[in-house]
């Protein structure tokens, strides 16, 4: 875990009519919740877009648009 999950003297500021919107959106029943919930969407769609952006390289790749023969060239 980061110091500041841990350090019960790390002091974070949070906006409070966001915290309270996000709060109520997702129906948390703490701020603490909220924040967690919050984290974890986050985390989970930056993943999804890193996850959809390899899949359409590997196609790319697959389809023969990106040709890595010509790096070779790159040097000379």
């Amino acid at each position: 875990m980061t110091d500041l999950a841990t350090n019960s003297e790390t002091e974070v500021e949070v906006d409070p009519e966001l915290l309270e919107e996000a709060q109520r959106q997702i129906s948390a029943t703490s701020p603490n919740a909220a924040i967690n919930e919050a984290l974890r969407r986050l985390v989970e769609t930056e993943r999804a877009k890193r996850r959809a952006a390899g899949d359409a390289l590997h196609r790319m790749v697959m389809n023969g648009d990106l040709d890595f023969r010509a790096l070779d060239s790159v040097d000379e």
